[in-house]
């Protein structure tokens, strides 16, 4: 009968890696795990479930983001109060989900991991954002909050950071951000014409603002900030979009 339950339980315990062993060359292997119900941008809904372990195709995105998901505190993180955790599988799945549709502009190499914490310091804040660096919140996962919008919103972050001088400062012309004379990196911001008010703090926070809106919402863009609108456009073209795919 020992024997009988050392079998019994050895193959308990071994089958995730046997199951695993059983995806193809282009798959990898999804553990069993519980989602909890969202809704999607789209306005699909998934309902809360548990999840069975199953094969799911590589991608391009799966090959180059699954190892930035990071649960440690970023190296000279400045909020050191910020607890930080593990990812969960659905949460990883769902972020993979939206890095599939983004524009290939958005994905920043530079971009060295996308980390998990509890609660920003700035609670209900969703997520935050330095040179190579996303931090993910708690409340990102929360209504009213859009994970697709906030983690596109924190890219397009990183996108001002690699934008080359001149076209930074195209930008900025284009929106009206006048430079403070012999007062490096100060700005006037216009006096109106912004998707989210926060934007007025800086150019790169506009930028962030206007490239989630030209993604998500781009006809509340084109009528508020159509300066903007017509910048992100002829700068990046009509491929710039959310898309379908990133398979191999």
């Amino acid at each position: 009968m020992n024997i009988l339950f050392y079998i019994l339980a050895l193959g308990f315990f071994a089958s995730p890696q046997v199951e695993a062993a059983q995806c193809a060359v282009n798959q990898y292997w999804v553990k069993p795990h519980y989602r909890r119900a969202y809704v999607r941008s789209d306005g699909k809904h998934f309902a809360a479930t548990n999840v069975k372990g199953y094969c799911k195709e590589r991608s391009v995105i799966y090959d180059s983001w699954s190892g930035r998901f990071k649960s440690q505190m970023p190296t000279d993180w400045p909020h050191t109060k910020e607890s930080f955790k593990d990812w969960k599988i659905d949460e990883k799945e769902r972020v993979l989900e939206i890095l599939e549709k983004a524009p290939e502009e958005l994905l920043s190499k530079n971009i060295i991991g996308i980390y998990r914490a509890d609660k920003s310091r700035q609670e209900p804040n969703p997520a935050t954002s330095a040179d190579g660096v996303v931090v993910i919140y708690d409340s990102a996962f929360k209504k009213p909050y859009d994970l697709q919008r906030v983690l596109y919103h924190e890219l397009a972050h990183q996108m001002y950071i690699d934008l080359s001088d001149k076209d930074a400062e195209d930008y900025r012309w284009s929106t009206s951000w006048w430079p403070v004379r012999d007062r490096k990196n100060t700005y006037v911001s216009r006096s109106d014409g912004y998707v989210q008010d926060d934007g007025r703090d800086s150019p790169e926070e506009d930028y962030a603002n206007n490239i989630e809106f030209y993604l998500v919402e781009p006809e509340t863009l084109k009528k508020v900030t159509p300066n903007a609108y017509n910048w992100i456009k002829r700068r990046f073209g009509d491929k710039f979009k959310i898309r379908n795919g990133g398979k191999k």
